[in-house]
């Protein structure tokens, strides 16, 4: 029987082999939702998201029966947070600077990777969120959603599910696949501008309305092009 490394066992060393560094080539590839769905599943981190939403639907289909009102609500809650959760990180978390205390924190823990994205923004390499990440926030998520109030166990469910929309929505909105709908035109361009006119507006990714109610989605002309955006336009045309 060969031997395992001592190494590989180590928490570190395994999450390290579940993301695997690439190359995985780029979004601008993607030209169908056929495609994309394939790649995304292809892509060594969306897998382990999956996995992490599983578990968390396998913890709460054991804690019983779907109440329509009580987990409705909170169904209803979740949903309704979204997009200021979404806003929040990524304009707190993910768009920090590194000069405050909780930019540093923030840095750390995935400033840098979507720092990496901003600068190739089709680049599957450091598109979609590490396992590092995903299998923490699970784990610290488990042990409440088992042991605590039916509630929380659905509550955590819709977390998850809200993070795997996110990753999926936004690589599709790196894609080429082309918008068919005017909800998914209205997401695309507003992503287009946050990456390529002004990084500190259209946080959105799955809803604009955090960016409606903050006052952070104005009309194109009315913010100047970001000094930080120095890099040519990379799998299209620009935003209108």
């Amino acid at each position: 029987m060969a031997r395992v490394s001592p190494r590989l066992l180590r928490p570190a060393a395994l999450l390290d082999r579940l993301d695997r560094p690439g190359p995985h080539g780029s979004a601008a590839e993607v030209r169908t939702l056929r495609a994309a769905a394939l790649r995304f599943l292809h892509h060594p981190r969306p897998p382990v998201l999956l996995g992490c939403v599983g578990v968390l639907a396998a913890v709460r289909a054991v804690r019983g029966p779907w109440r329509p009102g009580r987990d409705g609500r909170v169904v209803l809650a979740a949903a309704s947070a979204q997009p200021f959760v979404e806003w929040g990180v990524h304009r707190l978390l993910l768009h920090a600077s590194p000069g405050t205390w909780l930019g540093a924190i923030g840095y750390q823990a995935a400033g840098y990777g979507h720092e990496q994205h901003h600068g190739d923004p089709t680049s599957l390499d450091t598109m979609f969120l590490r396992p590092r990440e995903v299998i923490i926030g699970t784990a610290l998520a488990v042990g409440p959603a088992v042991f605590g109030p039916v509630g929380v166990a659905t509550g955590a469910l819709c977390a998850g599910a809200g993070v795997l929309a996110y990753d999926w929505t936004h690589f599709l909105l790196h894609t080429r696949v082309p918008p068919r709908s005017a909800y998914y035109r209205c997401l695309h361009r507003g992503h287009r501008l946050h990456h390529y006119r002004n990084e500190r507006y259209w946080l959105g990714v799955t809803s604009p309305l955090g960016d409606l109610i903050m006052r952070t989605r104005p009309r194109r002309d009315a913010v100047g092009v970001s000094p930080t955006i120095s890099h040519p336009q990379r799998g299209g045309s620009a935003p209108g």
